[in-house]
């Protein structure tokens, strides 16, 4: 039988309070940055929680800091502003019962604003091309430890909230799974709901954006990263204040950049 851990980066927990916002029934590593090093670990119901405190910052490192203390068979990614459905460690088993060669499985999950569900992203079953990945993040997908290991997979600490690029992390996740020749599957149940009501890392299709999507291109994408830029720059429309003379050059100075790992704001 498949264990399964969530992996949860927050910022400035107290308490283990969190496990009953999230409707939390499986073990879980909460990899909290505050500004103190510190581990706590409590049992709830058959579980387990643990607190892994750090002085640490960025999404990268953290997730990665929960990888290192992770033990279960499979893993999830968790944002602490997702709420999950009750039967979550039913649908994960069930579905790496269905799909028993499967590496990674991306679920369905659903967002809200101002406490309103306005959206779902669910994947149809079975294998995922690469070109259907990207629009999953990590928050939507289980993971078996062991093929994270085998294949040495981590999150950058280069692209997310608190690192050099604010934004891509999830994409080049997904990216380096395929590169490692791991078998991506989509399962169409929804396993949770998370907010959009507000970001700390994303500040809207702003020239930054591009910038960073840039760099993310020539880090990420290696040859196909100009295909890919030209992709982002006809598909970003809604909500975007960049024209697209201006996303392109925007990308451009993103992917020269990477080189020296200049920032957007550094000009």
């Amino acid at each position: 039988m498949n264990s399964i851990e969530i992996l949860c980066t927050t910022m400035f927990q107290k308490d283990f309070s969190k496990i009953k916002s999230m409707n939390i029934h499986s073990d879980i590593i909460f990899a909290n940055q505050a500004n103190e090093n510190s581990f706590e670990e409590i049992s709830f119901e058959d579980h387990v929680a643990k607190m892994v405190t750090t002085k640490s910052r960025g999404v990268g490192l953290n997730r990665n800091i929960a990888l290192l203390a992770a033990t279960k068979d499979i893993l999830l990614f968790a944002d602490d502003d997702v709420v999950y459905v009750d039967d979550l460690e039913k649908i994960i088993k069930d579905a790496f019962s269905l799909y028993s060669k499967a590496d990674v499985i991306a679920f369905g999950m659903s967002f809200s604003k101002d406490g309103v569900v306005y959206k779902s992203r669910v994947p149809k079953r079975g294998r995922i091309p690469i070109y259907k990945s990207l629009k999953f993040g990590t928050v939507a997908l289980a993971v078996r430890r062991k093929s994270l290991l085998k294949t040495g997979i981590v999150f950058t600490q280069l692209f997310g909230g608190g690192c050099i690029y604010a934004h891509g992390e999830d994409s080049d996740f997904i990216l380096q799974c395929f590169k490692a020749k791991l078998n991506v599957y989509g399962y169409d149940a929804i396993i949770g709901c998370t907010s959009k009501d507000s970001s700390t890392c994303f500040a809207g299709y702003n020239e930054k954006f591009f910038y960073d999507t840039g760099a993310l291109a020539k880090y990420s994408f290696k040859k196909w990263a100009f295909p890919y830029m030209a992709y982002m720059a006809f598909r970003i429309k809604k909500d975007c204040v960049v024209s697209f003379t201006k996303k392109i050059k925007c990308m451009i100075d993103g992917y020269k950049s990477f080189k020296s790992l200049k920032k957007f704001e550094d000009g």
